[in-house]
């Protein structure tokens, strides 16, 4: 087509020029104009209808056809919550917002959301991410290029389809920097627009209902579904002759009956175990593909490779003839426009349902699935194996799925499995040798993938207990890449488990000794992880840089910690004397044979104390994501194993900033925060440094919380004052914890403020340097807990902690009891305006921040600083503008 148009707001068509859509390599954009005025061959158009229907993904003629010809594809229930979620997120203010759809393997999600693109491909820019893994970067480029097109009173909405084929954390990792980079981006470009520049349908493949997915298509119709599909059957039967073997639709059309499928595959029956012809072979490694890995296919010029292996016969039989005999099972198709028969042509199992009852039928015939795997290894995999099916292999061998369990009435738990699914049922249904050999093997076909020998490693220390063939293999890992902390991990959690299931008559040397290996691979791995984004790792070509900091090597090493405390009590109480340094005698360590370990044991308190110290203010101030906390285990062996090396009444004076604001908001008693309170005064009184300052001032802040009329509790201008002194011995390079509470105190309000205050908007720079020293390399992508808002109260009463996040997840709902702060976005900056002050505060959605207006926010205070929570865009700014008029002038 020589014009290819977009739509722009008033849904008129824009013709996009040549070198605009040569630059948009990474998007496959659904045209307003698609199509039209071709001449297509109505053969075609019903041979690419039977294609799908059989089972091949969709292609844009498929809905071009079906709406010309009036014959529209089945609406699922869901297409019209997706259709109102877009809707909806038109008229918010941001510049991008997300919908998460997600679908069961098989139910007709990737349809679902070209359908979507489809039908709105007039009123919006809809474009489907060609690659989700490519570079996010370039695609965000792009998606404002889509944006832009036509000049800038002709912008227009993206609507972007990101096909997640899995809900693993790598691709949230990768969805996470597109948004940022489209942020990004629009920043860089001044886009200034009223309307969103990006709506992302973000469709993830998930096997099991959680119940907390809003959006989710399952395996299963409803009835007004099942009589959409039941209409539409009878279309497809009056226009295709073959569509008894449209096993596509027909599952779908008859609920995902397991009947039905049984019955399309009973034909292949009976099936051999040795001898068998190479199209029987290549059906059983569609079927192991297609059901561990659903969606994914093998290409035309592998098969034939497979099926022919002379390879030197002018005008040798098409793969469809050769794979005759299970035709019906399968579905070869062009991933070209108009059906072009070329190289790219792909062959897949019909349906993930098939794949599974043909890999079942196999494996009565006694084709176990180790079998197919192997011969999938040695068969396919040549001296160069092509990148798709590496990735295949790789998802088969070492993948982790995410498994749905019952923890107790009506109550279930998402978990992931110790190893991939694959090698989760083989171990299970035939030998567990079977595992070893496929991951050697596998380890050997591909020499430079650290993972594979990683997960070698785990089967032989999680399943076989063999600790040094486990520790081989994960310094095989480490050695085919040193500087990824986390293929590090595994060697510590090799020695860890030994460590842990060794018998308590077990010698102490004995058990010291592989605590000390521990220790080593703990601290190997933190090393690395300290390492890991830094401007010096990046210089040297890095691969594996972490957007994430590795915390598992602190935390594996006060596991070993607590684990050889136990040992070692058990054995002989008089153990914990030693390392607590309770004792200076060490006969016990001379009577146990323990010298060469004499060090080890009377400096691991010390050790363990800075460790918990880390990890507890880590864990306080973030989470991994808004509504993803970490495991609770991780929290709970912290304390226990600091409580076991710390003696337990110092708990309150040997801890952090941040361990002292979680154990004290726990605290119910008001008697004994007063006594703590109490205590912390007379350790300021006493040393007056900065440290014991801040936690006497914290002390106060929250027994404010716990009794507002306590007679020990300090007014704000005397803690004001503390802070006053500090701040005018020294204003710069403070902690983060220090400028907090500057801000806390002095936060201007209707109160009256004694002496000097300190400039608040240098006080949130300094707090922003000061977390980027001290801070920032460890929490990095982290989610920042906010650890105060402000209220409507007065005094302290007016901070109000934070404990629970449910409520920051709702956009639309407002927080009781916080107050709203009146600000004003400029140049993509959030500022408060408080009397004369105009102080910036970060946005806690930077999408929500692209247009100069006035707003309104609720405040809070993370470790890095001020922000602006559900941001709202004043509706009737006369009466603000009014109230501030001097100000802002």
């Amino acid at each position: 087509m020589e014009h290819y148009t977009v739509p722009n707001k008033q849904g008129a068509q824009i013709p996009l020029k040549t070198e605009v859509r040569d630059k948009l390599s990474c998007l496959d954009v659904v045209w307003g104009n698609m199509f039209e005025g071709e001449d297509i061959d109505p053969q075609l158009t019903l041979e690419k209808e039977a294609e799908f229907y059989r089972g091949a993904p969709p292609q844009w003629l498929n809905f071009y056809c079906a709406e010309k010809n009036r014959t529209p594809f089945v609406k699922r229930d869901i297409y019209t919550k997706i259709t109102e979620a877009i809707q909806k997120r038109r008229e918010m203010n941001h510049s991008i917002s997300s919908i998460n759809v997600f679908h069961q393997p098989g139910s007709g999600g990737t349809t679902l959301a070209m359908q979507v693109l489809w039908d709105l491909r007039k009123k919006l820019r809809c474009a489907q991410v060609i690659d989700s893994v490519s570079d996010s970067k370039a695609i965000a480029q792009q998606v404002i290029l889509l944006f832009n097109a036509g000049y800038s009173e002709n912008q227009n909405t993206v609507l972007l389809f990101v096909d997640n084929k899995e809900t693993e954390e790598n691709d949230e990792m990768e969805f996470n920097s597109l948004q940022e980079n489209l942020i990004r981006n629009i920043k860089q470009s001044n886009i200034s627009a009223n309307s969103p520049v990006v709506i992302i349908l973000n469709c993830l493949r998930k096997k099991y209902k959680a119940g907390k997915e809003k959006l989710m298509l399952c395996s299963s119709l409803s009835k007004e579904e099942q009589d959409r599909f039941n209409a539409k059957h009878t279309e497809v039967v009056q226009r295709h002759d073959g569509h008894d073997t449209f096993h596509g639709f027909n599952i779908m059309q008859r609920n995902f009956s397991q009947s039905y499928i049984t019955k399309a595959c009973e034909y292949i029956k009976p099936l051999k175990r040795k001898r068998r012809p190479r199209n029987a072979q290549m059906l059983s490694f569609l079927a192991l593909v297609n059901s561990y890995v659903p969606g994914s296919f093998l290409t035309e010029s592998l098969c034939l490779e497979f099926l022919d292996k002379k390879n030197r016969i002018i005008g040798r039989p098409t793969l469809e003839k050769q794979m005759r005999a299970f035709a019906d099972l399968l579905v070869i198709y062009s991933t070209c426009a108009g059906g072009a028969k070329s190289k790219d042509r792909c062959i897949r199992m019909a349906h993930p349902m098939i794949a599974d009852e043909c890999l079942s039928l196999l494996t009565d015939a006694g084709v176990t699935l180790g079998d197919t795997t192997l011969k999938i290894l040695s068969d396919l995999c040549h001296q160069t194996v092509q990148p798709y099916l590496v990735k295949i292999i790789k998802q088969l061998l070492k993948k982790r799925e995410t498994d749905l369990k019952e923890v107790g009435e009506n109550q279930e738990k998402e978990e992931k499995l110790p190893f991939s699914k694959l090698i989760q049922d083989i171990k299970e249904k035939e030998k567990k040798s079977v595992c070893v050999g496929l991951l050697r093997r596998a380890a050997k076909k591909f020499p430079q993938d650290p993972f594979i020998p990683q997960a070698l490693a785990r089967f032989y220390y999680i399943v076989l207990n063999d600790y040094e063939r486990a520790a081989f293999w994960a310094k095989t890992a480490i050695d085919r890449d040193p500087n990824n902390s986390f293929i590090r991990d595994t060697l510590g959690q090799v020695y860890k488990n030994q460590l842990k299931n060794q018998s308590l008559s077990t010698p102490s040397r004995k058990m010291l000794q592989i605590t000390k290996q521990a220790f080593k691979a703990f601290e190997e791995e933190e090393e690395t992880a300290e390492k890991e984004l830094e401007p010096g790792m990046q210089d040297i070509c890095v691969t594996n840089i972490s957007k994430v900091f590795n915390y598992r090597g602190i935390f594996g090493y006060i596991q070993v910690a607590k684990t050889i405390f136990y040992k070692l009590e058990t054995v002989n109480p008089e153990w914990s004397k030693v390392l607590r340094r309770e004792t200076k005698s060490h006969s016990l360590i001379h009577s146990e044979r323990c010298e060469k370990h004499q060090y080890l044991l009377t400096s691991l308190g010390q050790t363990i104390g800075k460790k918990c110290s880390f990890l507890e203010t880590f864990l306080i101030y973030s989470k991994k994501k808004i509504d993803k906390v970490d495991p609770q285990y991780t929290t709970t062996d912290t304390v226990e194993c600091y409580e076991k090396y710390i003696k337990n009444e110092k708990r309150f004076f040997c801890r952090s900033f941040a361990g002292m604001l979680s154990t004290l908001s726990h605290i119910t008693s008001v008697s004994d925060l007063e006594q703590i309170t109490e205590q912390w005064k007379e350790i300021y009184m006493c040393y007056r440094t900065e440290r014991e300052a801040q936690n006497y001032i914290l002390a106060n802040i929250i027994l404010s919380q716990k009794s507002a009329n306590s007679e020990i509790l300090q007014t704000v201008p005397k803690l004001q004052d503390i802070l006053q002194k500090l701040w005018e011995g020294q204003s710069k390079d403070r902690s983060p914890e220090f400028y907090l509470l500057i801000l806390l105190l002095f936060w201007p309000d209707r109160a009256k403020k004694t002496g000097n205050t300190p400039d608040l908007k240098v006080c949130v720079q300094y707090m922003r340097e000061s977390y980027e020293k001290t801070y920032q390399k460890y929490l990095r992508f982290r989610y920042l807990v906010p650890l105060f808002f402000l209220g409507n109260g007065g005094g302290l009463q007016r901070l109000v902690l934070q404990t629970e996040l449910t409520s920051l997840l709702d956009e639309e709902h407002e927080i009781e009891g916080l107050q709203r702060i009146e600000g004003e976005i400029r140049n993509y900056k959030v500022f408060a305006l408080r009397g004369r002050d105009q102080i910036e505060v970060s946005p806690h959605n930077p999408a929500s921040v692209y247009n100069t207006d006035l707003v309104s926010f609720y405040l809070g205070f993370t470790i890095k600083g001020p922000v602006a929570y559900k941001i709202r865009y004043v509706k009737n700014p006369a009466q603000f503008v009014d109230k501030h008029k001097k100000n802002i002038i």
